[in-house]
C-alpha cells in the first residue's frame, strides 16, 4: 500500500472556550487532488493553518512525507516541501508579475550580500537563472504573456493564478489552496481548474483544496473531506459526497429532509 503523503491525526485546537477543530483526521493520497469542503465556520481554513503551522495545535499531529511537521515554524514547513496560498491575494501590486515570482524564489538565491551589493557575476547569474524560473512557473499557469504586468493590473482570475506562481516558487510538493475560485467568474474557474490539473501531471504536486465553488470541487477532486462545526462528518469521492445525506443536511439544514 502506497504511503500517504500529508496524515492528519486528532488535530484539535482550542481557542479559550471555543474548540474550532475538534478531533479532525484525514489522509491524503500522493499526487491526489483532495478537497476540504464545508459551511461557513466548519474549520477548513483552521485546519490549514495548523497544517503550515501559523497555529499550533492543543492536540493532535500533521505528517508529511513521513516527517512531523507539528510544532515547526510555516519557513520550517515550507522548507520540507509544503507551501500555501491565502483566501485573500496578498501581491505586491506595484511590482511585475515576474518579480512577484521572483519574491517566492528567496530562499533558492545562493549569494551574499557582498556579492548583491557589488553586483558580482554570481549574483548577476543567480538572479538571470532567477528570472528564467519565474517566466516558466507563469507559463505554467498559463500568465506568460504578463510577465511585465504590474501585479495590481490583473484580473482577480489572473492574480490568483500568479498566486499559485509565486507558491510554486517555493518548489513544493505539497500545495495548500484556501478558496483559490472565491469571486471568480465561471471563464476564470475554467482556467484555474486546467491550471490546477497542469500543476498535477506536470509537476506531480498533491493538492489540498478548500472551496465553496462546487464546480470546482467535484470537477477536480479525486476525494473529498467533510467538516462541520470543527468535526469530520464524511468523506468519499465527489459523487458519494454528492449523495450522502448528512452532507445534504449540513448545507441544507431542514430543506434536506425534501430535497
Amino acid at each position: 500500500m502506497t504511503r500517504a503523503a500529508l496524515v492528519v491525526e486528532g488535530l484539535t485546537i482550542r481557542f479559550g472556550g471555543l474548540v474550532a477543530l475538534d478531533q479532525v483526521s484525514l489522509s491524503v493520497a500522493p499526487g491526489a487532488i483532495h478537497a476540504v469542503i464545508g459551511p461557513n465556520g466548519a474549520g477548513k481554513t483552521t485546519l490549514l493553518n495548523l497544517v503550515t503551522g501559523i497555529y499550533s495545535p492543543t492536540a493532535g499531529r500533521v505528517a508529511f512525507e513521513g516527517q512531523a511537521l507539528t510544532g515547526l515554524p510555516p519557513h520550517r514547513i515550507a522548507e520540507r516541501g509544503v507551501a500555501r496560498t491565502f483566501q485573500n491575494t496578498e501581491l505586491f501590486a506595484e511590482m511585475s508579475a515576474r518579480d512577484n515570482v521572483r519574491v517566492g524564489l528567496h530562499r533558492h538565491l545562493a549569494y551574499s550580500l557582498a556579492e548583491a551589493v557589488l553586483r558580482l557575476p554570481r549574483y548577476r547569474h543567480v538572479e538571470r537563472k532567477a528570472a528564467q524560473r519565474a517566466e516558466e512557473l507563469l507559463d505554467l499557469v498559463g500568465l506568460g504573456a504578463q510577465a511585465d504586468t504590474p501585479a495590481g493590473d490583473l484580473a482577480l482570475g489572473q492574480q490568483r493564478r500568479l498566486e499559485l506562481a509565486r507558491a510554486l516558487a517555493v518548489g513544493p510538493r505539497l500545495l495548500m489552496l484556501d478558496e483559490p475560485a472565491a469571486g471568480l467568474r465561471a471563464a476564470e474557474v475554467d482556467e484555474l481548474s486546467a491550471a490546477l490539473r497542469r500543476l498535477r501531471a506536470e509537476l506531480g504536486l498533491t493538492l489540498v483544496l478548500i472551496d465553496h465553488v462546487m464546480r470546482v470541487v467535484m470537477r477536480l477532486s479525486d476525494r473529498i473531506t467533510v467538516l462541520n462545526y470543527g468535526r469530520w462528518l464524511a468523506e468519499g469521492t465527489p459523487e458519494e459526497i454528492r449523495r450522502d445525506p448528512a452532507v445534504i443536511a449540513a448545507y441544507l439544514g431542514g430543506a434536506a429532509h425534501g430535497a
